[in-house]
């Protein structure tokens, strides 16, 4: 793994979480985000109250601009209303947004639990963080054993 494509991990809100895995939502509205992300995998941590690492994803491109000119492009993707779009950008002038791709679902999702057990030091990103290489190494293994959401209709629901 080079340290110019590493892999990203996401926090998501399990609503949102839901629509990316049931292939709904596909376009993942950032206040910030690395640079070249296009083509890295993403896992996707799913946050309270359901504290688990379900699958992940692939970035197939990146849209950048005044947070209208996203909304413009994105509005019919990203599955938010109007109103939640502007609150959740602010006063921001530069808007970024994920074009999802390649989505997988992990067979046996990761509780936080497991992930602090399984991985020294296993923080849980507050938006996005660079995942390591010795988190690597076990989250590949995941991703491999994972189901693509393009081989199969997989129903995902939370405890929301």
């Amino acid at each position: 793994m080079e340290s110019d494509n590493r892999p990203l991990l996401l926090s998501l809100k399990p609503r949102f979480a839901d629509l990316v895995f049931r292939g709904l939502k596909t376009a993942e509205l950032r206040r910030r985000i690395a640079r070249s992300v296009v083509d890295r995998d993403v896992f996707v941590y799913v946050s309270s109250p359901v504290r688990e690492l379900r699958g992940g994803f692939r970035v197939e491109h990146v849209w950048k601009g005044s947070p209208e000119s996203v909304w413009e492009q994105v509005s019919d993707l990203a599955q938010v209303e109007k109103g939640d779009f502007d609150a959740y950008y602010g006063e921001r002038r530069i808007a970024y947004a994920l074009k999802i791709a390649d989505v997988w679902l992990c067979q046996t999702p990761a509780s936080l639990e497991t992930l602090r057990a399984e991985l020294d030091n296993f923080v849980v990103p507050q938006s996005w963080r660079y995942v390591r290489l010795e988190e690597y190494r076990w989250l590949g293994e995941m991703r491999q054993l994972s189901q693509s959401l393009h081989d199969k209709k997989i129903t995902v629901t939370s405890a929301q």
